[in-house]
């Protein structure tokens, strides 16, 4: 159940006696906007590890450990065009134990988001250079992961849009130039304008969650759109953005405009078709491209239903580049043709209805699933979701493979290959 509490402040309690622990996510989100990623992905780390009440790691963990050792956690997700900044406890049921570890749990929570370890009007200086330095090295050190820098090579070439085209940390361009002074004031606009979802998860009422909630006290706001979705129209000119490292292995990565979106009438036929594609790992691209012709050391697709694109990566030779693409472009075309066996739509859809239901189990699966449901309004129970999976058929797949077009490529070479 969804609650509205005031102007841009929602509350939605999910019951579920299975669980021993209430899990509770409270999640600031607002529209994808220049040069922020960095900003609160930077805030999130800053509101991890310390806050006025607890300076430090240490007294987070002392604090927690009075909770029977609560868990805790700051994080960032962007999906599509929106941003969220989100902080998660996930504590013991107040059945077992004689206090109320829930209420202790939110006036933790309270001085975390409400009082930051500050210095009047800007984040502790030697904290805050200190989480920036981590983030700095974060970011560097993603350099060396060469599957990511190829996925991010391919993210640039297929957006449009610059914000899209960032990676999800940001830059170190912009990490540069963010104070504390700077950072502390946007954060005070965050708590004041981003919309505010807050999501219950376990053995525990409506009533008692509002009770817990008002402890919070968020402000009322005014109430802005924020889509998820982000949509471009596809091109005719495939892009590209090939270039060399020296490294052994080359990766070849293709992103296909695909425009069907989260929870739309097609987006079951489109996770079907993704699951034979490349998605699991008996896949076409697995089965075909690694281990029957040997041309790639890894071969997988993904598809992001809020940005509407298939994204294929592979690790290959460089001698083998044409002839994975091609050998990749082929299983596409095969799926276009309907060219797909019975017992290989059968076990896509039982893979998927598996791994669906082992969500089931997962506190955060499930504040995920709801918070989607949230910003998107598209509601599915697991009955309907498992029943849509199984009614999808091939001529449905067909379909959905002919709307995927070949848009981007990224070719990093190894120059160490011969």
């Amino acid at each position: 159940m969804r609650l509205k509490l005031k102007s841009g402040v929602y509350l939605t309690v999910i019951p579920a006696k299975q669980f021993k622990t209430v899990r509770v996510a409270i999640n600031l989100i607002t529209q994808l906007k220049p040069e922020t990623q960095s900003k609160r992905l930077l805030l999130a780390n800053i509101l991890e590890n310390s806050a006025a009440d607890f300076p430090n790691q240490a007294e987070i963990a002392r604090q927690l450990a009075t909770m029977y050792g609560a868990g805790f956690g700051v994080t960032v997700n962007r999906r599509g065009n929106s941003h969220s900044l989100s902080f998660i406890l996930n504590c013991l049921n107040d059945t077992f134990s004689e206090q109320s570890l829930l209420d202790k749990g939110m006036n933790f929570l309270k001085q975390i988001i409400f009082h930051p370890l500050a210095d009047k009007n800007e984040f502790e200086n030697e904290n805050f250079i200190r989480e920036q330095q981590n983030l700095r090295q974060t970011i560097v050190s993603a350099a060396d992961n060469k599957q990511l820098t190829a996925y991010l090579a391919l993210q640039k070439a297929y957006f449009t849009n610059p914000i899209q085209q960032e990676p999800s940390f940001g830059t170190l361009a912009q990490l540069a130039t963010i104070t504390a002074s700077e950072l502390w004031q946007y954060y005070q606009c965050c708590l004041r304008e981003d919309q505010v979802e807050i999501i219950f998860l376990g053995d525990i009422t409506l009533q008692r969650a509002r009770q817990l909630v008002e402890k919070l006290n968020f402000p009322a706001r005014v109430e802005l759109p924020i889509s998820p979705f982000y949509q471009q129209n596809w091109q005719p000119k495939i892009r590209t953005n090939n270039f060399k490292q020296t490294v052994t292995q080359s990766k070849l990565d293709l992103a296909f405009f695909l425009p069907v979106y989260y929870n739309q009438p097609e987006f079951m036929s489109a996770l079907v078709f993704n699951a034979i594609f490349g998605g699991l790992p008996l896949s076409r691209l697995f089965v075909n491209v690694r281990e029957k012709q040997g041309l790639a050391y890894y071969a997988s697709s993904s598809f992001d239903s809020f940005r509407g694109v298939l994204t294929v990566q592979t690790g290959i030779d460089a001698v083998n580049q044409e002839k994975a693409q091609a050998l990749i472009m082929q299983q596409l075309i095969e799926l276009q043709q309907a060219k797909i066996s019975r017992q290989e739509l059968i076990d896509a859809k039982k893979m998927l209805i598996n791994d669906y239901q082992s969500q089931l189990d997962s506190q955060s699966s499930q504040l995920s699933h709801a918070l989607l449901t949230n910003l998107t309004g598209r509601r599915l129970n697991s009955a309907d979701w498992e029943e849509s999976i199984s009614s999808v058929n091939v001529e449905q797949v067909a379909e959905i493979a002919q709307q995927a077009k070949l848009q981007a490529s990224a070719y990093l070479q190894g120059m160490a290959d011969k």
